[in-house]
């Protein structure tokens, strides 16, 4: 059986992207598919989890760019991108993946100096403005954004996670076709349907438990006052569980002082294949974020579709206009605007019971959000037999 072969280029460490693991989990599942993965390795090395199947898995390697000194920084990467574009040549893809604008130079290379002429589809899981590019400690990406632009009208797909991260990126971007343009949402896996039955609340007589599992910080998050409020005297209603998988030395710092009866800590987080069935002890799932950046303000975080999945309620803050298309308080689960700087103020009565609600399951996953690139990648595979028969040392 001919294969289509699928190259995803992602010079960041896989682990801090769930999608781009529910991509590989997806991806694991069709055994018409080739993949061969390129990235970088955790520097801190705190777990390492494996990606998709075992097709999947054997073929995912890693070249590492980090160091503390910023010349050999910049060596080590520009090593990485010398390789990649040596392993796509090797690997002769149908389609290439090129995600973020980290991933840039390599997939230029491959194009422009191996004369690579696979199918191109440019990723993006974040936006970046004009002030994001310009701050201290973004010179690589400066540079990679560079080669992204040359790339942008070669691509057959350019992709953002919803309509209003990708309505910014079309300003940026105005030479860009309406053919070429898709939305790819972050939603969770198949492979964590069908969940088991649980109650909401977990515990009908106890507090309402509360999680974060994420990234946690004083400065970016409202885990400050929320933790306060959580320890308060008058506060008995709730508890809250930190999964914290990125977290600063000074964060953890003050959250290892807040830990007691109603505050658990968890440091390292959990590995993604583990949280449906963690989040499914909880009845709330938080999204934190301070929204410092024009990314975080129109962000559709992947966490509000894996908490939705596993049937958490969410809380979300008021400045991230992305989540706000899916507030609801009529249907169970419920997405609800909270205040994390005036929790005093509250009203939890009615965010404590949610039986008098109809169920509305969230069921769409990242198998139907990627069902353009399967597309796609059968379109390029059948071109290429079309055009060179049954010789696999050809391709399109």
């Amino acid at each position: 059986m001919r294969l289509a072969r699928l190259a995803v280029v992602h010079q960041l460490p896989l682990e801090r992207y769930p999608p781009v693991q529910n991509l590989l989990e997806c991806l694991g599942q069709k055994h018409d598919i080739e993949v061969l993965v390129l990235s970088s390795p955790r520097h801190d090395d705190s777990f390492k989890e494996q990606f998709g199947s075992g097709r999947v898995q054997s073929n995912v390697r890693r070249l590492s760019c980090h160091s503390r000194w910023t010349a050999l920084r910049w060596l080590r990467t520009l090593l990485w991108h010398c390789r990649t574009a040596w392993e796509l040549h090797r690997f002769r893809p149908h389609v290439v993946l090129s995600v973020e604008p980290h991933s840039a130079v390599a997939v230029w290379l491959h194009r422009n100096i191996c004369r690579g002429r696979a199918r191109l589809v440019i990723q993006h899981y974040e936006y970046y403005s004009e002030d994001d590019y310009r701050r201290p400690g973004n010179r690589l990406l400066r540079l990679n954004r560079l080669f992204e632009r040359s790339l942008l009208k070669q691509a057959d797909r350019v992709t953002q996670t919803n309509p209003d991260r990708l309505r910014l990126f079309l300003a940026d971007n105005p030479q860009l076709r309406a053919d070429q343009l898709s939305v790819w949402p972050n939603y969770p896996p198949k492979s964590w349907l069908p969940l088991p039955e649980r109650q909401w609340p977990v515990n009908p007589t106890g507090p309402l438990r509360l999680v974060i599992a994420g990234a946690v910080s004083l400065r970016d998050t409202y885990i400050g006052p929320l933790a306060e409020w959580i320890n308060s005297e008058r506060q008995t209603a709730c508890t809250l569980d930190i999964y914290a998988n990125s977290i600063d030395a000074e964060t953890e710092a003050w959250l290892r002082h807040q830990i007691g009866d109603s505050l658990r800590y968890h440091p390292g987080g959990v590995p993604y294949a583990e949280l449906p069935r963690i989040l499914q002890a909880f009845d709330v799932g938080l999204i934190l974020y301070r929204c410092h950046t024009v990314n975080f303000v129109w962000n559709a975080t992947n966490k509000l579709f894996e908490y939705l999945l596993c049937g958490l309620d969410v809380w979300y803050p008021p400045c991230m206009s992305g989540v706000a298309p899916y507030a609801r308080s009529t249907a169970a689960p419920r997405v609800l605007e909270t205040d994390f700087e005036s929790l005093q103020t509250l009203d939890l009565a009615p965010r404590q019971t949610r039986s008098h609600l109809p169920s509305i399951p969230w069921t769409t996953t990242c198998e139907d959000a990627l069902q353009p690139l399967l597309e796609l990648l059968a379109a390029a595979e059948h071109s290429s037999t079309t055009k060179h028969g049954n010789n696999e040392d050809q391709i399109d």
